[in-house]
C-alpha cells in the first residue's frame, strides 16, 4: 500500500515538473529577453544638444552648436545663428524650447521665438519674431517658407495701427460749422525669421539610435504576437 502511495506521489511530482517546464518553454517562446539598457547619456536625456549644419540662412551657412547651461539643465545656449549667442528655456520635454526676448553679449536685440528639435528627422527648427504658443508651439513651423522654391527664409507681417496724432479741420458755411477729424495711421512691421539645421550625428550616436529603434520594434512585435495568441 505504501509503495503504491509513494509511486503515485512520485508520478505527481514528475507530472508537475513536466508541466512547469512546459510553461517556462511556452513563455520563452512568446517573449524574447532583451539586455538591460545602459544608463542614459546626457545626449539621450537632452537630445537637442549637439552640433548642426545650418541649411537655409540668407546670411550664410555654418555650424550651430547647442550646449546645456552649466547651472540649469533646463536652459540651453545656441551659438552659430546670425543673431549671436541665444538662450532658450525647456518648455516641453524632450526638445521644445522657448526663446525669450533678450540681448546678446554684443548688444543685439533678439525677438521672442521657439526652438524645436525633431528626434525623428534630426532637424532643428528655430523661429524668431513670433511669440511662443503655449498650446501648439511647433505649429508656427508649418508656415515656414519652402526653400525648394527659392523663397527667402524670412517673412514679414504688417499691422496697421492708429497713432495718437489726430488732426481736426473746421469749416464755416453760413450758420453751419463742420468739423472734420482725421486720425493718422502707421504701419508696424514684425520680421519673422526661420532657420533649419541638420544635426551632425557621430557614428556611436547613430548606433545607439538604431539599437533603440530595433529594441522598440522587437517589443512591438512581441506584444502583437502575445495579443493574437
Amino acid at each position: 500500500m505504501k509503495k503504491s502511495f509513494f509511486a503515485a506521489a512520485a508520478a505527481l511530482v514528475v507530472a508537475a515538473s513536466v508541466q512547469a517546464q512546459s510553461t517556462v518553454d511556452s513563455i520563452a517562446a512568446k517573449y524574447k529577453l532583451l539586455p538591460m539598457p545602459g544608463a542614459l547619456t546626457m545626449e539621450q536625456k537632452f537630445p537637442v544638444i549637439g552640433n548642426y549644419q545650418l541649411q537655409n540662412s540668407t546670411e550664410g551657412t555654418g555650424t550651430v552648436s547647442i550646449t546645456l547651461d552649466s547651472a540649469n539643465k533646463g536652459i540651453v545656449w545656441v551659438e552659430g545663428l546670425p543673431q549671436g549667442k541665444v538662450k532658450a528655456y525647456l518648455k516641453k520635454s524632450p526638445s521644445t524650447y522657448r526663446i525669450l526676448s533678450q540681448k546678446t553679449a554684443s548688444g543685439k536685440q533678439i525677438q521672442e521665438g521657439t526652438l524645436h528639435y525633431d528626434t525623428t528627422t534630426h532637424n532643428l527648427h528655430v523661429v524668431l519674431g513670433k511669440a511662443y504658443d503655449e498650446t501648439d508651439p511647433t505649429a508656427i513651423f508649418a508656415s515656414a517658407p519652402d526653400m525648394s522654391t527659392g523663397m527667402s527664409t524670412t517673412g514679414e507681417s504688417e499691422t496697421t495701427i492708429k497713432s495718437g496724432d489726430t488732426k481736426m479741420k473746421t469749416e464755416v458755411d453760413g450758420n453751419k460749422v463742420k468739423t472734420k477729424t482725421k486720425t493718422a495711421t502707421s504701419k508696424n512691421k514684425t520680421k519673422v525669421q526661420f532657420y533649419t539645421a541638420t544635426k551632425v550625428m557621430p557614428d556611436n550616436m547613430m548606433n545607439d539610435i538604431q539599437q533603440m529603434q530595433q529594441s522598440d520594434s522587437t517589443q512591438q512585435q512581441s506584444d502583437s504576437t502575445h495579443q493574437q495568441q
